[in-house]
Formats: structure tokens, C-alpha cells, sequence
């Protein structure tokens, strides 16, 4: 009984104590419609910085104020790029930060940097001279788009950048359809029509798609991931340099892929469009996959 007694007493205690350290505020918090951010000029703002210098770890700092929420709010901050004042083109970086302290990816302005320079492929890259770079931060609360607000326009006056883009990755199909053509560098031009592609959403995760019109009894061939010759870096049913027979079943062939000259071969194949998923994300286990298109 006395045991009962204790633990009673120690909930009402509890309870009491809860309510007498809360008020209607503290619990129901109201979200201002915040007006003011401040982003402070970085103490590189004048000095030469060459986000090429360490494109792997790099970054740039900035710090800013905490936008007035009405409450210490834990708000995400979003870094904004631009090459002009105006911010009327301005690339959004991809990172979120939760404090007011931003350790910006160095690789990342320089991607903004190439995207607003209309910068699409290393061929269509020029190396220019260090320029002014204008940035600002936005600042909101979880995906309340009501509580967004961007900050002041601080510039860096000498930024260097270098080709960041991170363009999707390809790999080319060799064989029948394309005419077993030599897959070098000198016949880069003929296997432009033969790749497959990252998605432009998954740069970086070695799976790739295509769809290719394959004639009739022409469903022989085997995948490269350069233009190095026959031997080096082919991909294909088997190792031995022969091709393998497989089937179908509903219009559909998922199978392995392994470092090999192996072709595989599809008999009795009367042509047509095919969608091909070669995934070579896991060395271990990579796979392909072939669907009949109609």
C-alpha cells in the first residue's frame, strides 16, 4: 500500500510540474511571417578562391542569420548562385543546411557556375578567367512554403571555376545491329546512336537504359564502357569470346552481364524495338534486362 502510494503521489507530481512549465505558447508556437535574413559577407569575399583546388573535399563558408520566425526555429538554409545582382537566372545548390554556419561543396558552385553559363558538355567548355559570383540564402521551415525568405546579395569578387557538370554516364551496345563497327575512338561518331544513359536523376549509379530498333536476325551483340579496342573493357553473357544463345519469356529476358566478350543471341528474332536496363551498379551482381517494345 505504501509502495502504490509513492507511485501515485510521483505521477501527480510529474503531471503538476508539466503543466506549470508550459504555457499556450510553448505549446502551440505561432510562425511569423519572417522579413528578415541576413547573409554576412564571407571573409574571402576578396580573395582569389579556386573551387578547382580540391574538387573532391572543398568548400566555401558562409554564415547568416537566423530568420525571424517569432521562435527559435529549426529552419533548413538553401545556398542560391548567381552571375549577376539581380538573381534573374540563379541556380539553387542541392544541399539543405540546418545551421546558420554553411560549409557550401566547392564542386557544387562550380556546377552552378557551368549551368549558368549555358555550359552543356566538356566540348562546349572554355576555361575563363576568375569572376565575380553572387550568392544568397533561402531559409524555411520543413515544406511550409509560406515560411520561405531569401536573404541579402553578398558577391565574391574573384571565383575561379573549372567543368563540374556530372553528365549522365554511358556505356555503348557493339555488335549486329550496329555492324560489329571497331569500338575505338576513331568511330566515336558511329557509336553516338548506340549508347545507353544514366538516368539525368541518377548520375553516378552505373544503371542505364536504351531502346534501339534491332533488325531481324540481328540480335547479337555485347556492351562496352569505352572506346578502348575489342578486348579491354567489354561486357557480355559470358567471358569466352563466343556468343551464348537465351530466350525469351513474355517478351522479357532478364539475365547476368559479366566481364567477358560473350554476345548474346537471341535465334528466330524476327526485329523490332527493344528496351535494354543494363545495371552495373554492384560489380558482383550486374544485370541486364531486354523487353520487347509492342
Amino acid at each position: 500500500m505504501k509502495k502504490l502510494s509513492y507511485i501515485l503521489f510521483s505521477f501527480i507530481s510529474l503531471v503538476l510540474a508539466t503543466a506549470s512549465c508550459s504555457g499556450p505558447e510553448e505549446e502551440n508556437p505561432v510562425i511569423q511571417t519572417p522579413t528578415k535574413l541576413v547573409l554576412n559577407t564571407p571573409a574571402t569575399a576578396n580573395q582569389y578562391v579556386d573551387l578547382g583546388y580540391d574538387k573532391e573535399a572543398g568548400t566555401v563558408n558562409f554564415t547568416c542569420s537566423q530568420a525571424d520566425y517569432g521562435f527559435a526555429a529549426s529552419a533548413n538554409y538553401y545556398m542560391q548562385v548567381s552571375l549577376d545582382a539581380t538573381f534573374a537566372n540563379f541556380v539553387e545548390l542541392g544541399d539543405a543546411y540546418t545551421s546558420c554556419n554553411l560549409n557550401v561543396k566547392a564542386s557544387q558552385i562550380a556546377e552552378a557556375i557551368c549551368k549558368l553559363r549555358g555550359i552543356t558538355s566538356e566540348e562546349t567548355y572554355t576555361d575563363e578567367p576568375a569572376r565575380k559570383v553572387y550568392f544568397r540564402v533561402r531559409s524555411q521551415i520543413l515544406k511550409y512554403e509560406e515560411t520561405s525568405i531569401l536573404s541579402n546579395v553578398v558577391a565574391m569578387e574573384k571565383i575561379k571555376g573549372y567543368f563540374a557538370l556530372r553528365l549522365p554516364g554511358y556505356i555503348y551496345l557493339v555488335g549486329a545491329p550496329e555492324g560489329w563497327t571497331g569500338p575505338s575512338e576513331d568511330n566515336k561518331a558511329h557509336y553516338e546512336p548506340w549508347k545507353l544513359f544514366e538516368d539525368e536523376n541518377a548520375v553516378g549509379s552505373k544503371v542505364y537504359y536504351g531502346e534501339f530498333d534491332i533488325p531481324a536476325d540481328k540480335f547479337q551483340f555485347r556492351f562496352y564502357t569505352a572506346l578502348t579496342g575489342w578486348d579491354k573493357d567489354s561486357y557480355g553473357i559470358q567471358e569466352n569470346d563466343s556468343p551464348k544463345d537465351f530466350s525469351m519469356k513474355n517478351g522479357i529476358y532478364d539475365g547476368a552481364i559479366v566481364k567477358g566478350k560473350g554476345s548474346y543471341n537471341l535465334p528466330g528474332w524476327t526485329g523490332g524495338k527493344v528496351k535494354i536496363t543494363v545495371n552495373m551498379s554492384n560489380d558482383s551482381k550486374m544485370t541486364v534486362k531486354f523487353e520487347k517494345v509492342g
